[in-house]
């Protein structure tokens, strides 16, 4: 058997924003909000004729959840105590790329993130009269969604009780979404918590909060449409992000890392 192989190299690029705070001190810290605006792109292989995968839950959602938080800073008259960090991820569809490329080369001091939001997939709900059983091999079914006031909480728990209570706190004092920890453990089957960027940050030592509304029927296929959006939702978790995010900013001290996380997530 002969086989021949074809090194391609590509070059892409992390689009980062910083949003400097008003404290004379605190402003040298950050609070990282972050999604990866990637994804799979156009395959002549696919059945049918809709040959491009548009993304619009992966990772549409989470990036324009980014640009309305940033949007959101840029028209206010005041500033937190902290700087927000925004980060657009490259290449997290790769094996999460950019993400571990910030971390090794940040453009600023990576010790001085105090925590890192990430955004990814917060666009879609189980719709109780279109339910699709899981009766196909192979793909993701819609039963795993979350509901139209429900959201998947991962890794807030797993580094730092001082984040958790933040996010716990700010959810239930404002928006009061169902906040749903079933997958914020690391021995889930999915393995959630290390397919998406913030897990190297997490890695890094910086305690992470991993907002998700589950995978469907349309993940990693061309039927990502931005028709099949709840708008609504993505909308109230985008709000209830920007207020974690703020919570965390104006903080006096900030979350301890007073858990350790397991083996199998520490820095390799």
């Amino acid at each position: 058997m002969t086989t021949k192989t074809k090194s391609e190299q590509k070059w892409t690029q992390n689009v980062v924003a910083l949003w400097e705070g008003r404290d004379p001190v605190l402003k040298k810290e950050m609070v990282a909000v972050g999604a990866h605006y990637d994804h799979v792109g156009v395959n002549p292989n696919t059945p049918g004729d809709d040959k491009i995968y548009n993304g619009a839950d992966d990772d549409g959602s989470g990036t324009v959840a980014v640009l309305a938080i940033a949007e959101a800073l840029a028209k206010s008259k005041i500033r937190p105590k902290r700087s927000v960090l925004l980060v657009w991820h490259a290449a997290e569809e790769k094996g999460l790329l950019g993400a571990e490329y910030f971390n090794k080369f940040p453009t600023v001091d990576i010790k001085n993130v105090v925590a890192q939001l990430n955004i990814d997939m917060i666009g879609r709900s189980k719709d109780p009269n279109n339910h699709i059983p899981c009766d196909r091999p192979g793909r993701p079914c819609n039963d795993e969604l979350s509901g139209p006031n429900e959201v998947y909480m991962i890794g807030s728990e797993m580094m730092s009780s001082g984040l958790a209570a933040i996010a716990k706190g700010t959810n239930s004092a404002y928006l009061k979404m169902d906040y749903n920890y079933k997958y914020d453990d690391p021995k889930d089957p999915n393995r959630f918590f290390f397919r998406s960027d913030h897990f190297h940050y997490a890695q890094n030592g910086i305690p992470i909060v991993f907002w998700f509304t589950g995978v469907h029927e349309d993940y990693h296929q061309p039927g990502d449409h931005a028709d099949k959006i709840d708008y609504a939702k993505m909308e109230k978790i985008t709000r209830t992000i920007f207020m974690t995010m703020w919570k965390l900013a104006e903080a006096n001290e900030r979350p301890k890392v007073d858990k350790e996380l397991p083996a199998e997530l520490r820095q390799r």
